[in-house]
């Protein structure tokens, strides 16, 4: 059962400190397809 918890814990703090890496990189690609379809829009 602890080796449990400490797995549970291990999943929790990996999620809590890579979320923010993960939502920049999603915010980054959001914003190159944005710009992708502006560009295709002026042509």
């Amino acid at each position: 059962m602890k080796s449990f918890s400490i797995f549970i814990l291990l999943i929790y703090w990996s999620i809590i400190l890579f979320a923010p890496i993960i939502s920049k990189d999603l915010k980054i690609s959001r914003a190159k397809t944005a710009q992708i379809k502006i560009i295709e829009q002026k042509f």
